[in-house]
């Protein structure tokens, strides 16, 4: 709300009962010391419970404020956190595995064409040995989606809902491409299926995988 308009509508309210009176019984200085007791009555009953109301708005405001200040904040440190580990990620995914060939290709070749039902073919040993040669896909990885989780939660509260997910989602993309994005989602998920097996678990961990699903490919 305009903050002109809001101070026009507080005023209102605090002159109000005054016009009130006014128009009722008149302007002027009584002779009575009863008729002045009878006006201080009339405002200290009239302000009083507007008074309190509009010191418990003051405060509501200040609360709601506090709120979304304190929301930006742990965003803003989320989006810190996030821009940090797409940092790592890319210079890993730079690092060279084979002679003329980055990991990011690698990556990209061997789950980018893979759906949910081939993937659970896949060989457990390929993946195992991925994660032991380059174990920070997996870590940085599940780091962006715990951020963007966590942004996605603050982005959606009732009456504080904001567009810090869309716009964190999509840099994601910018930084690493929709192909690698969804590789990373594939290995992640190969991951649980890895871990599945050497714990012994009867399933795996549901993990939202929002890259992979954008592609249609789950």
């Amino acid at each position: 709300m305009n903050r002109n308009i809001l101070f026009a509508i507080v005023f209102l309210i605090l002159i109000a009962p005054v016009a009130a009176y006014v128009f009722q019984f008149g302007i002027g200085f009584w002779e009575k010391p009863e008729e002045w007791s009878d006006l201080g009555g009339y405002i200290g009953g009239v302000y009083a419970p507007i008074l309190t109301l509009l010191t418990l708005s003051v405060l509501f405001v200040q609360i709601y404020l506090q709120m979304v200040q304190h929301r930006q904040h742990l965003v803003s440190l989320q989006e810190t956190q996030l821009t940090e580990y797409l940092g790592e990620l890319n210079n890993e995914l730079d690092k060279e595995v084979d002679d003329g060939l980055t990991l990011r290709h690698y990556l990209i070749g061997t789950y980018n064409t893979l759906n949910s039902i081939a993937l659970k073919d896949i060989d457990l040993t390929v993946v195992n040995e991925l994660n032991q040669a380059h174990h920070k896909l997996y870590s940085m990885w599940s780091g962006v989606m715990a951020c963007l989780a966590y942004i996605k939660t603050c982005s959606n509260i009732k009456s504080l809902e904001s567009t810090h997910y869309p716009i964190q989602k999509n840099k994601v993309i910018a930084y690493m491409g929709p192909q690698v994005c969804s590789s990373l989602d594939k290995h992640s998920y190969a991951m649980q299926l890895l871990l599945k097996e050497l714990t012994d678990a009867e399933t795996i961990q549901n993990i939202e995988y929002e890259f992979w699903r954008d592609k249609s490919q789950s």
